[in-house]
């Protein structure tokens, strides 16, 4: 499993060691991507951790993960009873310097495998509402000036529990926060091509940028995959004959290149999603406060 020294820390504090492969389907580790990742249980919790280590010393994927330890951080301090996100439970830097998180384990698989080629328009009820959870998770983020900007399926988990979207939110290594990065930390994010904002990294992204993301992955749960490889997500979704005109209007106010022409922030997005869906789905959904 690497060149890792299993009996040192983090790892000698978790008990059944495993690879996880990156799509989290099984427990192989893939060694070119950026980070190893671990799955096993904490000797002293005995709760399910994540362990991720950068996957060799080198300054850009080192600051990408301490840019994701800042952020969940303060996420954990201000945001105690939230369970949209990673609780950390340790960082720091392994003996030949590579940075390491140990984070709560969600068993949820991402959204990406809930997602096929093509449409499937009988989850369409679903696909909204799962669109509406994260919003819900992103507004909370969004009331400490700390925006994802990498929303992507990969980096949401998702599982229905009686009907009803369980999401979890990972992978903050792209995050902004406003109190470090506006006053001079660096910051160069690695993005996912067609999901993060076109306005990143030329201009601070702020929660517009993360409307973007979530206009672009409701068109992919709606639409299935086959845009991704066609063109760009506003052109995808402006020629798309078969999406409902209201909900076509509705992502391509959320995707439009400029960020003024989308909507104004997560909670104006999250309203117009639910107005939609007790429009075509009247009286079923419970009211849920934001």
């Amino acid at each position: 499993m690497g060149d890792f020294d299993f009996k040192a820390p983090p790892f000698d504090q978790v008990r059944g060691l495993q690879p996880l492969a990156t799509d989290r389907r099984g427990h192989v580790s893939v060694e070119t991507a950026r980070h190893h990742l671990f799955v096993g249980t904490d000797k002293r919790t005995h709760t399910s951790v994540l362990i991720k280590v950068t996957s060799k010393p080198g300054l850009t994927y080192q600051d990408n993960l301490k840019n994701e330890i800042a952020s969940l951080l303060t996420i954990n301090e201000s945001l105690p009873e939230s369970q949209y996100f990673p609780l950390l439970a340790d960082h720091g830097q392994l003996r030949d310097g590579r940075v390491f998180i140990v984070a709560s384990f969600f068993p949820e698989l991402p959204l990406a495998t809930a997602i096929g080629k093509e449409r499937i328009p009988v989850r369409t009820v679903t696909y909204i509402r799962t669109a509406m959870e994260i919003a819900r998770a992103l507004g909370q983020i969004h009331t400490l000036k700390i925006y994802h900007v990498d929303v992507n399926p990969m980096n949401v988990l998702l599982r229905l529990e009686h009907g009803q979207p369980i999401i979890r939110l990972i992978d903050f290594e792209s995050s902004y926060q406003w109190s470090r990065h506006s006053t001079g930390t660096f910051y160069n994010p690695p993005n996912t091509p067609g999901y993060s904002a076109p306005e990143i990294p030329s201009r601070a992204p702020d929660g517009r940028s993360d409307v973007f993301s979530l206009g672009a992955v409701l068109y992919t749960m709606l639409a299935g995959y086959q845009w991704t490889w066609e063109g760009d997500v506003g052109t995808c979704a402006q020629r798309d004959r078969d999406l409902d005109p209201d909900l076509k209007r509705i992502v391509l106010e959320s995707v439009d290149s400029d960020p003024d022409k989308r909507y104004r922030s997560m909670k104006e997005f999250y309203d117009t999603l639910c107005a939609y869906l007790e429009s075509i789905w009247p009286g079923r959904i419970e009211a849920s406060s934001w």
